[in-house]
């Protein structure tokens, strides 16, 4: 026994902010012995055996208060069993998460803890996610279990279950007896939420606290992950009214994973484009694109090739018979790969049509955007984007691919982190306003984003952002979005890995999200 009293402090580190329930080890079936005394904290109650003592565990860089904070309890009597809760707000976005953020924490504390899968389970109407702990103390090992639900009011439940000796089963046993017992109370007031720019990172608020059912957000995530294995959602990043309220990943990636964002990537080099153009490198919308490029005499010249505007590339009506789009199987996108002058090859395309009369999606077009960005400003377009817009936004481009002679592909090719792609929809939201800077102006965000041309995969199209009934769209092969809703005050973004992804992505905000709006 002295040799387990003299790692009581080391157990106890397990998780910083605890709550107890155990000192007795009779267990009823999934119900708190009758003899187990009662507390209330924050709108929480819960009931813990009457040998046990409780005291707070807020980790010292939290607030306690009703949204955030954590108690621990032990035994009185000298038994190492631990109980012990926490509850987090804008420090976790999924009860999956929120049992990582503690994993974290407890490994910052000591690093011999070791965390199993997590798994999910029912406790009564509670779906719970837990986790089995094992805590290395030296000469023996300490088992547990870390769960995560959500209560009625937003906020994430984390309870704790640490015992030796124990194993998984008697902690699962506890932990069930001892959420079972919990109830909750709405705040007294409603929660006060900060404005802030989210330059350095997302701040977080749950799903009811900005009006959203977290029900049929969780109800979202069991249909990803239903699908058969041609569908692959890889990010789920909800943004309301500033705050991630949702967040969740799938096959293997994080929200620090990068991901191509394919032709999301157009709307990227079409900001890009509108910064220069105000910044007065790029000359009117109404100039002529064959004069941006005098040097270059392009093959099947005509009235209706010599009148294309930098204008018709932005809302994709240049009028060239390019064909390499989906429509198309992409026929000609490999030898605008392969040429030695991708201006050359695009301008070569003879013309189907008369420019600005109608639709038609074109990767060359888009591609012309950054040839034009680097011919005006003298720099490719990542580097002029660094300087003018990722830098400000906090956004660390992690590659960009170029063409033969050095320029970023306007098409495709961009990496970012699903966070990264939400602040592209920030900007927009806020009419190209950051942290009291005017990114961009207000009217180019407007006149980008309003339906200015029929389209076909939506209603309309922008300047490279096509355009729905209540929201624009950032769009990209695989199922890539980045949704703007300005009534709603809402950022979606979503990104996937198989082409049958599309589909699927395409109609989640309609099925789950904004279905769950309240």
């Amino acid at each position: 026994m002295e040799t387990i009293n003299e790692n009581r402090e080391t157990i106890a580190l397990l998780v910083v902010c605890l709550i107890v329930t155990g000192g007795n080890i009779w267990l009823h079936k999934d119900s708190p012995p009758s003899n187990w005394d009662t507390i209330e904290q924050y709108g929480i109650k819960f009931r813990y055996p009457p040998s046990y003592q409780v005291t707070s565990s807020t980790p010292t860089n939290w607030i306690p208060s009703y949204w955030d904070g954590g108690v621990q309890a032990e035994s009185r009597t000298g038994d190492l069993e631990l109980y012990g809760v926490f509850w987090i707000t804008d420090k976790a976005g999924t009860t999956k998460q929120a049992i990582e953020f503690i994993i974290e924490l407890a490994k910052e504390e000591n690093p011999s803890y070791s965390f199993q899968t997590i798994q999910s389970m029912q406790i009564g109407e509670k779906k719970v996610d837990y986790c089995y702990v094992d805590l290395d103390a030296g000469e023996f090992t300490v088992p547990g279990i870390v769960c995560a639900f959500r209560d009625p009011y937003g906020r994430i439940i984390v309870p704790f279950h640490l015992r030796y000796p124990g194993s998984y089963e008697f902690s699962e046993k506890r932990i069930k007896q001892f959420i079972t017992g919990m109830e909750f109370s709405p705040p007294v007031k409603p929660r006060s939420i900060p404005s802030y720019w989210p330059t350095d990172e997302w701040r977080y608020a749950s799903p009811e606290e900005m009006g959203l059912d977290s029900m049929m957000l969780d109800d979202m995530v069991e249909d990803i992950k239903s699908q058969s294995s041609n569908i692959q959602t890889d990010s789920v990043v909800i943004v309301k009214n500033g705050y991630i309220v949702f967040e969740d990943y799938f096959n293997d990636y994080t929200k620090e994973t990068p991901h191509i964002i394919y032709s999301c990537t157009k709307s990227v080099v079409s900001t890009i484009f509108g910064i220069a153009h105000e910044n007065g490198l790029i000359p009117n919308l109404d100039t002529r694109l064959l004069d941006i490029f005098p040097d270059i005499t392009p093959s099947n010249l005509d009235e209706r090739k010599e009148s294309i505007t930098l204008r018709d590339l932005l809302m994709m009506s240049a009028g060239f018979d390019a064909r390499d789009s989906w429509l198309y199987e992409w026929e000609n996108l490999g030898p605008l790969h392969d040429a030695p002058d991708a201006v050359q090859y695009a301008l070569d395309h003879p013309m189907v049509f008369e420019p600005g009369s109608r639709f038609e999606y074109t990767n060359c077009v888009s591609h012309l955007l950054s040839c034009i960005i680097t011919e005006k400003t003298g720099v490719p377009a990542a580097e002029y984007g660094e300087e003018y817009l990722f830098d400000p936004l906090g956004i660390s481009l992690d590659s960009w691919d170029n063409d033969t002679m050095g320029r970023n592909w306007g098409y495709n090719k961009i990496y970012f982190t699903p966070h990264e792609m939400a602040k592209i929809g920030f900007l927009f939201l806020n009419e190209g306003e950051w942290d009291g800077k005017q990114i961009i102006s207000s009217n180019w965000v407007k006149e980008a984003t309003r339906h200015r041309i029929d389209a076909n995969l939506f209603d309309g199209y922008g300047y490279q952002w096509w355009v729905g009934e209540d929201y624009y769209t950032a769009m990209g092969y695989m199922g890539q979005f980045i949704r703007v809703y300005p009534e709603h005050d809402l950022i979606i973004v979503l990104t996937g890995g198989t082409p049958e992804t599309y589909d699927y992505n395409v109609n989640l905000p309609e099925r789950f999200i904004i279905p769950a709006i309240n």
